[in-house]
């Protein structure tokens, strides 16, 4: 099975981000993208499950790292943890949506466009979505 692949001839557009053993799908608009796992798509998903809302680096860590949240998987939360966390969670993404981008160009532009990386990170769509898990 390919590590990527992706179509634009969906009948139905419901957005859709779900893991599938270890790989995602990813669908938006005409768009369906299947990418094999890696921690940007970790740290995505609570963002696109909840568009609008911010999530601050360490949490998405915390999630990507025990999705269960038995225990804290950054530092000390010192001031020097959040940044390495903040350069972290942004290249994860960064390189995330670059790798979706090479897969599906409309796709990954909106996710570029929609996707704010800072100490709290969001994901804004241009129009309201719903969600299909």
């Amino acid at each position: 099975m390919p590590s990527q692949d992706s179509t634009r001839n969906r009948g139905d557009h419901a957005p859709v981000f779900r893991r599938e053993g270890d790989y995602w799908t990813i669908a938006y608009d005409a768009a369906v993208v299947r990418l094999k796992d890696v921690k940007g798509l970790r740290y995505l998903e609570p963002l696109l499950r909840h568009p609008g809302r911010a999530f601050h680096v360490v949490d998405l860590i915390d999630v990507a790292a025990c999705p269960n949240g038995s225990r804290p998987a950054v530092g000390d939360g010192s001031a020097e943890a959040v940044e390495r966390a903040r350069k972290a969670v942004t290249n994860r993404i960064r390189q995330t949506l670059a790798r979706i981008a090479t897969v599906d160009q409309v796709l990954g532009l909106h996710l570029h466009n929609a996707v704010h990386t800072e100490t709290r990170c969001a994901y804004t769509p241009e129009r309201p979505t719903r969600r299909s898990a």
